[in-house]
């Protein structure tokens, strides 16, 4: 419908009234007129045409004005201006009880120029009665539970989410009393926080529960006049919301007793592997047995490195809270990793191209694990007679970017997009593949990118780009 134009239905018994009015509408806005002498067959033609309002006299043979406007009311709902020569209170009153949108006399609008009045109260109660289908067309498709009620706690109306949730409809709802449809306890409380809303003026937000659902609730003051007394209550179902915070709080306990594992039980046995395979190591002189030591050696370096991504794992997503992130000094993570990366794997050669400068950025203390896992990945998957890795820095205004540039077979393009997926491993891998997981997991955590690409003449080149800290 085209909200600019407004077509009327003008029912009066007096033709002369209907012409002057009608014409002089139509000058004073963008209104057409239809018109009717009596209400039969202003109800004729309703049946026959859609009109955005009624504009009628009180007095005429028949059905009068208000008779008329019962029957508009129950058939057709539209917006109500009710016209008459008699001015006196009580009619005014009987109007304005009845549900009339509006009410005139006569003597205000049939004066020269006066008809501007008219027109904009038609315009008006139009635009009123549309902004409320508007929204009550939003109220009815929420999937939240909108009730109006008393102080007393009676229902005054209700939308169609909270007639399915209590298994009925609408009209059933109106006029019962919270209590019939919660239980007392529940009722009572929500009548309690809106009478607390309707005190403070303002909207109070509560939760409560019965069963085992769970509701996130607003109670709301309603200002319009007869309505005063009364309040809004938005009731959402949070059942859902709940079980998966419990099933959360249960896989954190559950990631602690790992963490806990890790961080202590098996990386305690793995040091003290570690330590008896040193201590007998003078004691083995053949080749053989000397590689079997060296076996042991590399394996529980292994089995730790593991244990430390399984650590940092458990940390990444011990929690759907959003990470702590402050200012993390590159140049210290990374020289920091590059020595441990010298002293775990004897073949490899790390250098950095330029000195790393000392910049911060935005993330955490287990950004070393990102750097730490990439280092080692360069170690673990590089044949080449002398493996090594460039390690350079590059600036921006608002981003630093890291190099990892190694002479390893590379990767294949068929693997580059499929690379930091979770448990991706190359060709006889000896690692699992959590490592670069973990390490794409933490840079987009820290709002960074994470990519692969070739390097010249052969290897690979990961490149992670980190925000600045503000």
């Amino acid at each position: 419908m085209d909200t600019s134009s407004i077509d009327v239905l003008l029912v009066d018994d007096s033709g002369f009234f209907r012409t002057i009015v009608s014409d002089r509408l139509g000058e004073a806005a963008d209104i057409s007129v239809w018109k009717a002498e009596n209400g039969e067959q202003a109800l004729s033609t309703l049946a026959d045409r859609s009109v955005d309002c009624i504009v009628s006299d009180f007095e005429m043979p028949g059905l009068n004005g208000l008779e008329l406007y019962r029957r508009v009311e129950e058939e057709y709902g539209l917006p109500f201006i009710l016209l008459t020569g008699q001015g006196d209170e009580r009619t005014a009153s009987r109007a304005i009880g009845a549900g009339v949108d509006d009410y005139l006399r006569k003597d205000d609008i049939a004066e020269e120029g006066q008809l501007q009045l008219l027109a904009n109260r038609i315009e008006n109660v139009v635009a009123q009665r549309r902004a409320n289908e508007k929204y009550e067309l939003l109220v009815n498709n929420t999937p939240d539970e909108i009730t109006q009620v008393g102080v007393d706690g009676t229902i005054a109306a209700a939308n169609e989410a909270a007639a399915r949730s209590f298994d009925t409809t609408r009209s059933e709802l109106t006029g019962a009393h919270l209590s019939d449809m919660l239980p007392k306890e529940t009722a009572a409380s929500r009548i309690e926080h809106g009478r607390r809303a309707l005190t403070a003026g303002s909207a109070v937000t509560f939760q409560d529960s019965f069963g085992v659902r769970h509701f996130h609730n607003v109670a709301a003051p309603v200002s319009v006049g007869s309505e005063a007394d009364s309040f809004q209550l938005i009731t959402r179902d949070i059942t859902e919301q709940k079980r998966r915070e419990r099933e959360l709080e249960t896989r954190t306990e559950e990631l602690a007793v790992i963490n806990r594992l890790v961080r202590h039980d098996i990386n305690n046995d793995i040091q003290l592997l570690l330590a008896w395979a040193d201590g007998i190591d003078r004691y083995v002189d053949d080749e053989e047995g000397q590689e079997y030591v060296d076996r042991i050696q590399g394996t529980c370096d292994h089995i730790d490195e593991l244990t430390t991504i399984a650590r940092d794992f458990v940390d990444s997503i011990g929690s759907d809270a959003e990470f702590s992130l402050t200012g993390i000094d590159l140049r210290q993570i990374l020289d920091d990793e590059i020595e441990k990366a010298d002293r775990r794997h004897d073949d490899l050669t790390v250098t950095a191209e330029r000195p790393i400068p000392s910049v911060a950025v935005r993330a955490n203390e287990l950004l070393s694990s990102v750097f730490g896992n990439l280092l080692s990945n360069a170690a673990r998957h590089n044949d080449a007679a002398d493996p090594h890795v460039s390690v350079g820095v590059e600036e921006s205004a608002t981003e630093v970017t890291v190099r990892f540039a190694d002479n390893g077979p590379g990767v294949p393009d068929s693997q580059k997009d499929a690379i930091f997926g979770k448990g991706e491993m190359g060709p006889e891998s000896p690692g699992t593949g959590i490592g670069l997981y973990l390490a794409h997991t933490l840079v987009e955590q820290y709002g960074g990118e994470i990519a692969v690409s070739d390097n010249e003449p052969t290897g690979s080149v990961f490149t992670v780009t980190l925000p600045k800290h503000a």
